[in-house]
């Protein structure tokens, strides 16, 4: 598989640049790249906090995914110091880096780290990665307007006659290849591998797309189109419908019954940092129960909490086990990916 196509997989990067002079270049700032909007904004203001405190400055970069995000790190490795990308942008670190753009973590130096539930401290993607510290959970379930619909607890109800033309995708092979899986009730990693099971698969990917009138790439895409009531239901991300919601919207999120694929976070240190010891330090101070929380209500993602507080577990995409989401097995997928993603544009043609 050529580098162009591993890329292109997870999105396209065009035009990527520095944006200023960040940390990890010897400037005594920790130089932090994240996703933007709302997720940012908040880290940005609980880490102004720990700023103050310690005197050290914290320099944000903004990037819209984790192909952009490993793709930067590669290129300027002297200028960041700390990521939380999602299991994509670990698959990306593995199979086009080697391995050597993130270093192990130490644990002892985060002593609050304990406090996070042990399934999620070995969820999935970071099971077995020393360079792994489990963020937040992100799901990708249903949202719906409360308006409009009176519940939605199944994938099967998208596929309501009465939702014809006001339903909204999310225009990505592997989650729409996913989250079928889930409504079928199979891993995603068996069926990429069975031939039969494959065709299982994308004739759901068909059904669950027969009401759909368009696919959304961007968050701010699923919200517009959300709040000007063009889509009733979409399949969204649990915390911008949360978001919605906050502002005064009739819009409710549920993870299906059957589940769904999940898109969660760790952070990890860029190897070479010579910040180590302040960004263990920071780490340490995110996962305070206090600061926890307020980044959690903040951008709306639950960090899963051994004894998750009240804060914790009323937010959308909580889920108490990491087993009850579908996880993308990248190592599976990727030898299927021209298929899927030629059944995926098919579909949408169709």
């Amino acid at each position: 598989m050529s580098r162009r196509h591993v890329l292109q997989t997870g999105a396209t990067v065009t035009g990527i640049a520095v944006a200023g002079c960040l940390g990890g270049g010897g400037d005594g700032s920790i130089g932090y790249i994240s996703r933007g909007g709302t997720t940012q904004d908040t880290e940005r203001e609980v880490m102004e906090q720990w700023s103050e405190e310690s005197g050290v400055e914290i320099e944000h970069q903004e990037v819209a995914d984790d192909t952009e995000m490993i793709t930067l790190i590669a290129e300027n490795p002297d200028e960041f110091d700390l990521t939380n990308p999602a299991p994509w942008g670990f698959t990306l670190h593995e199979l086009e880096h080697d391995g050597e753009l993130f270093a192990p973590i130490d644990f002892d130096q985060i002593p609050n780290y304990d406090d996070i539930a042990d399934p999620w401290q070995n969820a999935p993607f970071i099971e077995g990665r020393d360079y792994g510290a489990f963020y937040y959970i992100s799901t990708q379930g249903i949202g719906y307007n409360t308006d409009e619909i009176d519940e939605i607890t199944s994938w099967d109800d998208i596929k309501d006659d009465d939702l014809d033309g006001q339903l909204a995708l999310f225009d990505s092979a592997p989650a729409r290849f996913g989250n079928s899986c889930a409504n079928l009730g199979l891993d995603p990693g068996e069926a990429a591998q069975d031939d039969d099971l494959l065709d299982d698969v994308i004739d759901e990917m068909e059904e669950q797309h027969q009401n759909a009138f368009g696919y959304w790439g961007a968050g701010d895409q699923l919200m517009q189109w959300m709040r000007e009531e063009q889509a009733y239901a979409a399949c969204a991300w649990g915390g911008r419908i949360e978001n919605l919601r906050e502002d005064g919207y009739p819009m409710e999120y549920v993870i299906p019954d059957e589940g769904c694929v999940t898109w969660s976070t760790a952070f990890t240190i860029v190897e070479g940092t010579d910040m180590r010891e302040e960004v263990h330090d920071l780490l340490n101070f995110l996962y305070e129960e206090e600061n926890a929380i307020q980044l959690s209500t903040g951008h709306q993602y639950p960090i899963p909490f051994e004894d998750p507080p009240e804060e914790m577990t009323e937010r959308a995409d909580y889920t108490e086990h990491p087993d009850d989401l579908t996880w993308i097995d990248w190592d599976a997928i990727l030898p299927v990916q021209d298929d899927l993603e030629l059944a995926h544009d098919e579909i949408k043609a169709s």
